[in-house]
């Protein structure tokens, strides 16, 4: 995998940022890493005049990313098909997401959204206000 291949697929799992990279990266590998922002940044751009070498590990956490997200996305499309959908909510907080599904604990709130772009989920409303309206609706 080159560099710009491991950028798409960082996007593509909802791994937008260096920051973000990195700080999956830690809850894969809980955190015993030599590596920082700067190596995320050189994985995902390269150098100016060759290209970096992107160590295996960061790899293996993509292809396990493309995975789990290959595996939630059939899933979710064959509760589709049967007119029972469980991914309908937006949420601010991956606490909350991960309260709700905890299939998609410590997975980055950007993964669960990739998710929902991949099958063009379009009704959708934030999790917190449906909340607050339930909470509004039973005082009044």
């Amino acid at each position: 995998m080159n560099n710009a291949q491991f950028k798409i697929e960082c996007f593509k799992n909802g791994l937008y940022s260096r920051e973000q990279v990195i700080d999956f990266y830690n809850v894969v590998y809980e955190e015993n890493t030599k590596f920082n922002k700067r190596d995320a940044q050189l994985w995902m751009n390269g150098k100016t005049s060759y290209i970096y070498k992107i160590d295996q590990t960061a790899i293996d956490m993509i292809n396990m990313l493309n995975k789990i997200r290959a595996e939630l996305i059939a899933e979710e499309s064959e509760r589709i098909q049967k007119g029972k959908p469980r991914y309908t909510k937006l949420f601010k907080s991956e606490v909350d997401l991960w309260a709700v599904h905890n299939e998609l604990l410590n997975l980055p709130l950007n993964f669960y959204h990739s998710i929902l772009l991949e099958l063009k989920v379009t009704e959708l409303d934030y999790y917190e206000n449906i909340e607050q309206m339930e909470n509004f609706n039973e005082k009044h």
